[in-house]
């Protein structure tokens, strides 16, 4: 369950991401600077799995993951889905992500709709690169924002999100609207809330990433978005990449 939305332009994009688990998870790990064969990285970590669900690199490409659970589940034994990221998030355009996913076995990997970004992206305000594994067979196509996944009810889940989506960012495309959107809630149907508030499950964290020519940004708040996500917690759980950054940071 997740809900994921960005707007890109001429200058560089911007992701919101509204990370939902159940209530059991533990906590994550908050984003740090990591280095995948000399590639600086931003990403938070999964404890479970040791993999992440959201990552963006000094080469201006972003990958955010989202579980299918329409999928078809595969045969064989699984390992997490997080770990794609980290073998991916090294990769410094969508052609070189396109050709790694072509040449990973995914029958491993539980269903998943990876999204990815990069920079050539502005040029043309373009879609979303998505890559969708469905268990049985990879589809490459693109996307527009939103994008959301849901355990439960994915159709009337996706129906609400949608018109909250246009009632509140299609007239207003400012950071703050985009930010509201994500701290959203259903008066009365907590599992259609874009902030989600279910018994067994809510959003955990909120991710904010931009990039552009110059710089690549990862801000993270845990916590549920309507307590915890202020203009303050965001400027104070922020990360910047640079391409000096030194090997003691990066372990």
């Amino acid at each position: 369950m997740c809900s994921v939305s960005w707007c890109i332009n001429d200058h560089g994009y911007q992701i919101y991401f509204n990370r939902d688990e159940q209530k059991t998870r533990p906590v994550a790990l908050p984003p740090k600077r990591l280095q995948f064969s000399g590639v600086n990285v931003l990403m938070p970590i999964d404890p479970v799995g040791q993999g992440s669900w959201i990552s963006t690199n000094d080469a201006g490409l972003s990958l955010c993951l989202l579980n299918n659970y329409q999928g078809k589940m595969p045969a064989t034994p699984l390992i997490s889905r997080g770990l794609l990221l980290s073998r991916l998030a090294k990769h410094t355009c969508l052609n070189d992500v396109e050709q790694a996913l072509r040449n990973i076995r995914l029958n491993k990997f539980a269903p998943f709709i990876l999204l990815a970004f990069d920079l050539s992206l502005c040029e043309q305000q373009a879609p979303a690169r998505a890559f969708h594994w469905d268990g049985d067979a990879l589809r490459i196509d693109v996307m527009m924002s939103p994008v959301f996944s849901s355990a439960v009810a994915l159709g009337p889940v996706t129906e609400y999100r949608n018109a909250a989506y246009q009632a509140m960012v299609a007239a207003d495309t400012s950071h703050a609207a985009r930010i509201a959107f994500h701290c959203h809630h259903h008066e009365k149907q907590g599992h259609k809330s874009i902030c989600l508030h279910r018994e067994d499950a809510q959003t955990v964290s909120f991710t904010h990433v931009s990039v552009t020519p110059t710089e690549q940004y990862m801000s993270y708040v845990a916590g549920s978005p309507c307590d915890q996500v202020t203009p303050s917690s965001l400027a104070n759980n922020g990360l910047t990449l640079s391409k000096q950054m030194t090997m003691s940071e990066a372990s």
